[in-house]
């Protein structure tokens, strides 16, 4: 995909607020575009993924260190400490990627409201100086506190109704989007299973990104601050699950523009970053 072909499509969808036209001429729009997964590309990857049964390359990739030898080291190790000693230092200790999850568990509102509150609700509030607007802060770093990012959930194992639902901050509030169990759906576009078992969980949540909000101040950094933040929200999703007693798995792979469609989303001005699939832990 070049960048003209790109330019016609975002002029086509463009209903934005924002300078549209600015978004169109975006080399990290061009890259994302580029690095989206269709059926064929999926299946390309796939096969690369194939190559880490070998052994040698097996070896090599489980060793992520780098050494600078013969330099001078000091020693960190002497103030480790039982995790279980401190709840904070417990719930990072203890956060691992979920796979299996209970099929009999259904997740609470008080959960959902955890998770989606603490990871990117609008916990503190700041005036504007020389305005009267004022501005809401989250429990993440976003540049400029321009807060691209939108968090969207698919419920199928609840004690509220099934249906994909969109988590708005200001009013702190769970928004139905269209009901339904659509859990085979998301099984077809979303390349978790065999490793991840979907179906058992309560649910996924995806976040994306609106790349217009940062490219408006910040142009071709901004891309680069949308994916930070992701990462930061991704995060405080993942350790809200391990407090509650529950898990999650990101998930890096699916078929992009159809999971946008799914969300209800044009895939351009807004777009899929990550998804995560959360539910209780089994029982041993």
């Amino acid at each position: 995909m070049n960048i003209e072909y790109l330019r016609k499509k975002y002029k086509e969808k463009d209903n934005s607020i924002y300078n549209g036209k600015k978004v169109q001429d975006l080399l990290s729009i061009l890259y994302h575009e580029n690095t989206k997964f269709d059926q064929f590309t999926l299946r390309e990857q796939g096969e690369v993924l194939g190559l880490f049964r070998s052994p040698y390359i097996t070896e090599r990739s489980i060793q992520p260190y780098k050494f600078y030898s013969g330099n001078k080291k000091i020693s960190l190790s002497r103030f480790l400490r039982d995790p279980n000693e401190d709840g904070f230092l417990k719930v990072i200790n203890n956060r691992r990627s979920l796979r299996e999850y209970d099929p009999t568990y259904k997740i609470s509102l008080n959960e959902l409201f955890h998770i989606f509150y603490y990871s990117y609700g609008i916990t503190n509030q700041s005036k504007i100086p020389d305005t009267d607007y004022i501005l809401g802060l989250r429990n993440v770093p976003s540049a400029g506190a321009l807060y691209p990012l939108e968090i969207y959930t698919s419920l199928f194992n609840s004690q509220i109704r099934e249906g994909l639902y969109h988590y708005q901050d200001r009013d702190n509030c769970l928004e139905l989007i269209k009901e339904g169990n659509h859990v085979e759906e998301l099984r077809k576009i979303i390349n978790a299973e065999p490793y991840v078992n979907i179906k058992n969980s309560s649910g996924v949540i995806f976040i994306t990104g609106l790349i217009e909000r940062n490219s408006i101040k910040y142009g071709e950094r901004g891309y680069r601050f949308i994916l930070q933040e992701v990462g930061y929200v991704g995060l405080l999703i993942s350790y809200m699950c391990e407090y509650l007693g529950l898990g999650s798995c990101l998930i890096g792979s699916c078929i992009d523009d159809e999971v946008n469609e799914y969300l209800g989303i044009d895939g351009l001005f807004e777009t899929i970053h990550t998804i995560i699939i959360f539910g209780k832990k089994e029982q041993e």
